[in-house]
């Protein structure tokens, strides 16, 4: 699994365009956000600031992970993952791999995102930002698995715009575009088991020195279960459809 793993990062990491761009977008967005943020206060200014950081960074690598899946479409259609079948490789071993692959594309993304932060006076010592890729990275796993799914049963002209509904929707969620503090109570109580909620606030939590609740990794390693479950399936039945 290690050697495939291995083999699968220099795949990626051959074609670094991808990772270019996941990277890109959060930090533009961030740069043209941040740059026009005014508080009441300069302590308010860094506060909002310092929860742009991490909200963006959060996107960064749900679009890093995302766009991975989008990846496997196009290997899919190529014949690669056909070629995989003919391997001694389990299917499990297959979609686990491709899994912490496509996570680890979320850590560019919250890297360059936190330490533009901090350049920009960004309270946040080097202890936290480490904190903050290590959860990022973890909190990301559930995300490159429905991905994954997306690319194992879509042909790539349809798992992009259904990739980018399916982020789109998870990124509302999860208070990046919007606070969920503005949201409806409704609302606000059914956001709170999805797992992009509790992935921002794993990162927000981080900011301000705290904790998230085991509750909350709990939920985000219970949407993890659901989502290999589906991964595999997609697998399964794009095997079955070749």
């Amino acid at each position: 699994m290690l050697a495939y793993l291995k083999f699968e990062l220099r795949r990626m990491y051959r074609e670094p365009r991808l990772i270019i761009l996941t990277v890109a977008m959060p930090v533009i967005l961030f740069l043209a956000l941040g740059g026009s943020i005014k508080g009441n206060t300069p302590e308010e200014t860094k506060d909002i600031l310092a929860y742009l950081m991490v909200a963006w960074a959060a996107y960064g690598a749900l679009l890093g992970t995302f766009s991975s899946g989008v990846g496997v479409s196009h290997e899919r259609t190529a014949g690669w993952l056909r070629q995989l079948r003919i391997t001694p490789l389990p299917p499990a071993v297959v979609v686990v791999t491709k899994a912490i692959a496509c996570s680890l594309v979320a850590i560019p993304a919250v890297l360059v995102v936190s330490l533009i932060g901090m350049a920009r006076d960004v309270d946040f010592g080097g202890g936290q930002l480490a904190l903050l890729v290590l959860f990022m990275w973890l909190g990301s796993v559930p995300f490159a698995l429905v991905g994954l799914a997306v690319g194992f049963v879509l042909p790539p002209n349809l798992a992009q715009p259904a990739s980018f509904l399916v982020s789109f929707g998870l990124a509302f969620a999860g208070g990046i575009f919007i606070s969920t503090d503005d949201m409806p109570k409704l609302m606000r109580q059914i956001v709170e088991w999805s797992p992009s909620f509790r992935f921002t606030q794993a990162g927000v939590s981080v900011l301000q020195q705290d904790s998230q609740s085991g509750a909350g990794w709990a939920i985000i390693a219970g949407w993890a279960v659901v989502f290999a479950a589906l991964a595999a399936l997609a697998y399964k039945r794009s095997a079955a459809a070749k």
